[in-house]
């Protein structure tokens, strides 16, 4: 298995990925398979150097005291029930590794609907809030301060204390973090140096040195000072004499510091809280396991919003037989890793075509043979680069084709099938085209379609027939399609003189027909081959039968790299990632305009 090692105490750069051997539950504990790992301050000033006289880490160390996962097995004495279970865990160093192993004693299970990557960023900092919380015994009007408000036990201890009904002035450094402060509930957001010069009931300081001592000096007679925050490199200075003169009660460290029953406690409270809403962070920065060098450098820069996890798995629709949109399951899978002439894509959105429910039926002859994905084309930002990979960077949003698998978090595509996705289209938008644009291209250089031909498109409003009209427009064709009488005016909005389907078409259509491009499979190519005079005229995408009896040609896809051209097609509707089959069902349902689109926002860190 693949772990992050510290290497030698310094920056970032002593983080290496290294192969280890995998964890063997001792008695009393579990082997967990790591979704997500927790990224703390600590970790990277642990890593520096900091605080050896407190922490016997001495390199090499693989770093992490939080992560979510599922249990992989057991030890002696540990209920079989646990495996299989989603969990969360607090161990006692050894985080950054795709397995660990845990005492059951800081093991709580993961509520349903509970995503792992939320799991671990609150597996540590919702149990200090929650203990912080309720040290303060906060009354509704109390005045709150909270240093570090950005950050992610910032950020919960906000929300909390809003919550309780408390007055919460939220200090941190940048327009995002304050921004974040108050979307979590503050009543007020100031910059450390606009500190106001008035009394708080309650301080909650998680910054340390001089901003912590300089929030002390606001606490008000018979106040509460709680110094928790060492991103400074060391607690608040603070006189006990001057706390005990003004009557304030000083809590330090040690209120965030738990005994394995009062974690498990604070724990489980904490997954159920989020499961109901109640508690939540922001992750700013989510990166795969072999990028923790960006996460620590992101911590050293100060600048990060909320919490900083990394992925060690993703998550895809897979089936394991041929049938109906019910074989669809969303699983947890190993994070995939590009090979040569390959990235990796943090998908953003799907695209959902005929020919994925099709494959999934059975319909064209494709085996099975292990677990199948599903999905041919996607949008979202680069994350991982594969050997030889040139010309793309992390975090680029792109577009383009994959031969299966999009339908996920994360996809493996080739860098040639790929766009940089353009700015005015949203990652929604841009998942609806490349199957449609790269299908349109091909069918209408195919029939040689050019100025003053009438081409006639079947199935105008779905995807490839949208894009090969406005193409087919672009190129000076007059463009006549048949749709639901329902999607007429839209398709007029196009250029398109719309007609319906079914009987009497040849007597509705507006004169002779040059070149027919079949995108429905209606059975409407004998008709066609009688408009057009030649078999050679007309190309179909949907019926290889027909094209075959008739000596139409049928074309199939290609993934050659997606160019939009200004081409547009609509979004029918927006399914997300765990809703797969009915996006599935409704796509084989027919009758809307446009693309149905996958999204797997809710199941991504954002």
């Amino acid at each position: 298995m693949r772990v992050v090692e510290v290497t030698q105490f310094g920056g970032p750069e002593t983080l290496q990925v290294r192969e280890a051997p995998e964890p063997v539950a001792g008695p009393g504990q579990v082997v967990i398979g790591v979704s997500a790992v927790d990224v703390m301050s600590i970790d990277a000033q642990v890593r520096s150097g900091w605080g050896r006289e407190w922490f016997a880490h001495e390199p090499p160390f693989v770093p992490g005291t939080g992560v979510a996962g599922r249990v992989l097995s057991v030890g002696d004495g540990v209920d079989a029930g646990w495996e299989g279970r989603r969990v969360a865990a607090l161990v006692p160093g050894g985080g950054y590794a795709e397995q660990v192993a845990a005492d059951t004693a800081t093991v709580v299970a993961v509520p349903d609907g509970l995503p792992s990557w939320r799991a671990a960023a609150l597996v540590q900092v919702g149990p200090a809030a929650l203990s912080l919380i309720g040290a303060a015994e906060l009354k509704p009007g109390a005045r709150v301060l909270v240093t570090g408000a950005g950050g992610a036990l910032g950020l919960v201890l906000v929300r909390l204390a809003a919550a309780a009904g408390a007055r919460v002035t939220a200090a941190a450094h940048g327009a995002a973090k304050r921004a974040a402060a108050l979307g979590a509930g503050a009543d007020e957001v100031i910059d450390y140096s606009d500190l106001p010069d008035r009394g708080f009931d309650v301080v909650f300081d998680g910054v340390g040195g001089d901003v912590g001592a300089a929030a002390f000096r606001l606490v008000g007679p018979g106040g509460r000072f709680f110094a928790y925050g060492v991103p400074s490199g060391s607690t608040a200075a603070v006189d006990p004499a001057e706390a005990d003169r003004r009557g304030v009660r000083l809590v330090g460290m040690e209120q965030v510091q738990f005994a394995p029953d009062t974690f498990r406690r604070l724990a489980e409270q904490t997954m159920a809280e989020a499961a109901a809403g109640r508690i939540d962070t922001v992750v700013g920065l989510a990166v795969p396991l072999e990028r923790a060098r960006e996460a620590h450098a992101a911590l050293a820069a100060r600048e990060l919003v909320g919490k900083a996890i990394l992925l060690v798995t993703a998550q895809a629709v897979r089936y394991r037989a041929h049938g109906g949109p019910e074989v669809l399951a969303l699983e947890e899978i190993p994070m995939p890793r590009p090979g040569p002439g390959q990235v990796r894509v943090a998908v953003k959105a799907a695209g959902v075509n005929a020919l994925d429910w099709k494959i999934r039926k059975g319909l064209l002859g494709t085996p099975i043979d292990g677990p199948q994905g599903t999905g041919i084309e996607l949008s979202g930002t680069i994350d991982a680069l594969g050997p030889g990979v040139e010309g793309w960077r992390l975090g680029l949003p792109v577009y383009g084709q994959v031969p299966s698998g999009a339908a996920a978090t994360h996809a493996i595509a080739d860098a040639d099938a790929l766009s940089a996705k353009p700015d005015d289209l949203s990652h929604e938008e841009a998942a609806a085209l490349p199957v449609a644009v790269e299908t349109a291209h091909r069918t209408l250089d195919a029939l040689g379609v050019r100025s003053g031909h009438t081409l006639l498109i079947h199935a105008v409003a779905g995807g490839v027939g949208l894009a090969a009209a406005q193409l087919a427009r672009a190129r000076g064709a007059k463009v006549v399609g048949t749709a639901s009488e329902r999607h007429h005016d839209v398709l007029r909005g196009l250029g398109v003189h719309p007609v319906v389907y079914g009987e009497g078409l040849k007597e509705r259509l507006p004169g002779p027909i040059d070149r027919v491009l079949d995108a429905s499979g209606r059975g409407e190519l004998e008709l066609s081959v009688e408009l057009t005079g030649d078999p050679g005229k007309v190309i179909t995408i949907a019926d290889p039968v027909g094209a075959g009896r008739l000596g139409v040609r049928f074309s199939t896809g290609g993934t050659t790299r997606p160019a939009a051209d200004g081409v547009r097609v609509p979004v029918a509707e927006v399914f997300p990632l765990e809703r797969s089959a009915d996006a599935h069902r409704r796509s084989e349902d027919g009758h809307f305009l446009g693309k149905i689109v996958l999204t797997a926002e809710a199941l991504l860190p954002h």
